[in-house]
C-alpha cells in the first residue's frame, strides 16, 4: 500500500479533523486494540493540536499529528497505527503477532505474511478459545478483518502493520496460503516520511 508512497505526489487533500471525529477515531482504536485506555490515547491524540487528515489516493486517509503521520485506514477497515508511531512508543501493547525468522526478508520486501510464518516453532498468534459467543461457540483470538502490528522472532520493534484475512483458528487450521495481508512496513514510502504538509 505505502511500497511506492510520495508524500508530495500522493497525497491530495488535507482537512482539520472535528472533536467528534477525533472521539470515533479514539474509539475505533481501542475497539482494535484494547489494551490501550481512553486515558494512554486522550495523551497520545490530545485535542490541541487536532488531528489532520489526508486523503491518499482514492481509498486511503492519513491521519497525522501535527505533521507527523500516525494512523492511516484504508476505506472502512481498521484504523492501523505508523510504525514510527509504534516505535516510538514502544511499550504500549497493540494487538500483535509474531512471525518467525523465515519470514523476516519477505515481509521486508513487501510481501503478505503467510500463514505458515505464523504457525512455525517461533511465530505466535492470540490463543483461540478463551471467550465463547452467545451460542456457545469459541471466539478465535483475531477475527478476520482485525488489525495487527507484525513482530518479528527475537526482534522488540515490529516490522510491519497489516489486517488479517483469515482468523487465528483459520491460520491454525489451514496453514497455508496469506494470513495477513501487510499495509505497512519497515523501510516503504510511509516509514521514510518524516513529515507531511
Amino acid at each position: 500500500m505505502f511500497k511506492k508512497f510520495d508524500p508530495s505526489n500522493d497525497v491530495s487533500t488535507s482537512t482539520q479533523v472535528k472533536a467528534s471525529v477525533q472521539r470515533a477515531i479514539k474509539s475505533q482504536i481501542s475497539a482494535s486494540h484494547p489494551s490501550l485506555t481512553d486515558a494512554i490515547l486522550d495523551e497520545l491524540l490530545p485535542k490541541k493540536p487536532p488531528l489532520v487528515q489526508y486523503k491518499v489516493g482514492p481509498h486511503l486517509m492519513l491521519y497525522c499529528r501535527g505533521s507527523e503521520p500516525v494512523f492511516f485506514q484504508q476505506r472502512d477497515g481498521p484504523i492501523l497505527p505508523s510504525l514510527k508511531f509504534v516505535h516510538k512508543y514502544p511499550s504500549l501493547d497493540f494487538t500483535k503477532v509474531v512471525v518467525d525468522k523465515g519470514a523476516i526478508p519477505f515481509l521486508l520486501g513487501g510481501a503478505h505474511c503467510m500463514c505458515p510464518g505464523l504457525t512455525n516453532p517461533g511465530g505466535w498468534m492470540p490463543e483461540d478459545g478463551k471467550e465463547q459467543d452467545v451460542q456457545g461457540f469459541d471466539v478465535p483470538g483475531l477475527e478476520v478483518g482485525d488489525g495487527v502490528v507484525i513482530y518479528a522472532e527475537g526482534k522488540e520493534l515490529p516490522l510491519a502493520v497489516g489486517v488479517m484475512k483469515l482468523s487465528s483458528a483459520q491460520v491454525r487450521e489451514k496453514n497455508k496460503g496469506v494470513g495477513i495481508e501487510v499495509a505497512h512496513f519497515l523501510g516503504d514510502g510511509l516509514y521514510q516520511t518524516e513529515e507531511i504538509q
